[in-house]
């Protein structure tokens, strides 16, 4: 599950294998994500449990979570708006 804790909208949410920086496609679709609002996620097939995550917000900043681990038993990601 992700929430967005932020202040912000999140308007991405991608994947990539750890180290590589090849962010797929948004988790998320075409969905925004207003604060205090949640989502259920399912990583794509063949993923892996460790992931790059990046998270892109409606303002125009993104954010780079490194070794997120996406098969923690109620994994819950708490997102707020990175500082400018």
């Amino acid at each position: 599950m992700v929430m967005n804790q932020g202040p912000a909208t999140i308007v991405g949410l991608e994947l990539s294998s750890v180290g590589q920086g090849q962010f797929g496609h948004s988790l998320i679709g075409r969905v925004e994500l207003p604060p205090g609002n949640a989502l259920h996620v399912t990583p794509p097939s063949g993923s892996g449990c460790l992931n790059d995550l990046r998270i892109r917000w409606s303002d125009g900043r993104a954010e780079e979570r490194p070794r997120e681990d996406l098969c923690q038993a109620q994994r819950v990601l708490r997102l707020t708006t990175p500082s400018p």
